[in-house]
């Protein structure tokens, strides 16, 4: 049997699909007499170039023994899954079952992420585009101010 490592990127939109597709290409490589030697569903992260227009997916890595035809069925099935939107198998020399380096980086991302947030004394993490109603409010009437400020020129 010969070392594979899958990769796969998935829709956005769809990235709940994630760890149901990866336990099920874990089941068709063990059905097949294979053997799982890493599973990791890294989460959401930034695209380098955008994929139908899409700039985040979320990543999901496999590291695998088995026989080509549970690889060959595996990448067929990449063919008719819509959320997967891009993939990768490689052949390995040896089985890889540490945590691999995009997770290391993941995980580092989050902690400093953390970090930065108790220093500035914010208990929760703020998410990009939502806003609470009071900072919808302050944003609004200081752009009402601006508009009146603007529109009372001095006369000549």
């Amino acid at each position: 049997m010969k070392h594979y490592e899958i990769v796969f990127l998935v829709h956005p939109d769809q990235s709940d699909q994630t760890q149901p597709v990866l336990n099920k290409f874990s089941s068709i490589v063990t059905e097949s007499g294979g053997k799982v030697h890493r599973l990791e569903n890294i989460g959401r992260r930034k695209l380098a170039y955008p994929i139908h227009d899409q700039f985040k997916a979320s990543y999901a890595l496999l590291n695998v023994e088995c026989e080509k035809e549970a690889i060959s069925e595996i990448q067929s099935s990449f063919k008719f899954n819509d959320s997967i939107i891009r993939s990768l198998v490689l052949n390995r020399s040896k089985a890889e079952a540490d945590l691999s380096v995009l997770s290391r980086q993941t995980e580092e991302d989050e902690s400093e992420y953390i970090k930065e947030n108790d220093k500035k004394g914010e208990s929760k993490p703020k998410f990009l585009g939502k806003e609470t109603k009071e900072e919808k409010t302050s944003v609004k009437e200081g752009a009402e101010e601006s508009i009146k400020a603007g529109s009372e020129s001095p006369e000549e």
